[in-house]
């Protein structure tokens, strides 16, 4: 179903008396900030399932290296690298319960309150649509009536006029109870967002903070063989360029 069942009343015209032109704008621009939002919380929905996803799938492929690592022939030759290697690993494997803990923060401050807050959209199709019939039905009614009107004024005719009458007089109390509750409900539930959605992004960020503070505090514990690790970025890519041209100058790899 469309979400603004109001734009097939705009092509085909709505009573005058039943809704004014402008009022009809207002509605529609309502509707189509809600049909925005929607698109925008299953979008976030499905980054906070696949953020869930990241965080464990980065701690797996972790453990995966330093376990290759670990069962390597170069760390078996080498001592120092071994040991590094080890402790690495060990940072990993302890710092898998803070990705845990993430996750499973993530997933109750921002994957579940989505999807509980995706139920409003449905919901709220359902009133728009309630109102669509009840535009119809009014419509409908009004032009039975129209036709009675045009009939010879005999007894019965006169009597399915007056209850055509009645029926349509019950038709637009129902359809302007509906428009008004949409009219008043609708501006409150986009308004709402804010509300609903700061909270749990603030939780998510400290939760991601503290996350970070675990890990950093960890590393040094697990990892003391770089406690002395002085070495800048500049100077280890300058000496890795050094040892690959060192490399490169041998005969078995040099140009052919």
């Amino acid at each position: 179903m469309s979400w603004n069942p109001l734009r097939k009343l705009s092509r085909h015209g709505s009573k005058p008396h039943l809704m004014q032109r402008q009022d009809e704008v207002v509605l529609e621009k309502h509707v189509s900030k809600l049909e925005q939002l929607e698109n925008t919380t299953k979008k976030l929905y499905k980054d906070a399932k696949k953020y869930e996803d990241c965080i464990l799938d980065a701690n797996r492929c972790e453990k995966k290296m330093t376990s290759d690592l670990s069962n390597s022939v170069i760390c078996h030759e080498e001592e120092q690298l071994r040991e590094l290697v080890e402790e690495w690993h060990s940072y990993v494997s302890q710092a898998n319960a803070f990705d845990e803990d993430l996750v499973l923060v993530t997933h109750r401050t921002i994957v579940e309150p989505l999807k509980k807050f995706q139920g409003v959209f449905s919901e709220t199709r359902s009133a728009l649509k309630k109102r669509d019939q009840a535009m119809q039905e009014c419509m409908k009614a009004s032009q039975k009536m129209q036709k009675l009107q045009e009939k010879e004024k005999t007894g019965p005719n006169l009597v399915k006029l007056e209850a055509a009458k009645q029926s349509l007089t019950t038709l637009e109390e129902d359809f302007k109870a509906q428009d008004k509750l949409l009219k008043s409900e609708l501006p409150l539930l986009y308004e709402g967002r804010i509300e609903y959605f700061q909270p749990c992004l603030e939780a998510l960020i400290k939760a991601q903070v503290e996350h970070s503070g675990n890990c950093a505090s960890l590393f040094p514990e697990t990892v003391p063989s770089l406690n002395s690790f002085t070495t800048s970025e500049i100077e280890m890519r300058e000496h890795q360029n050094q040892r690959l041209a060192q490399i490169h100058a041998l005969s078995i790899v040099g140009d052919k």
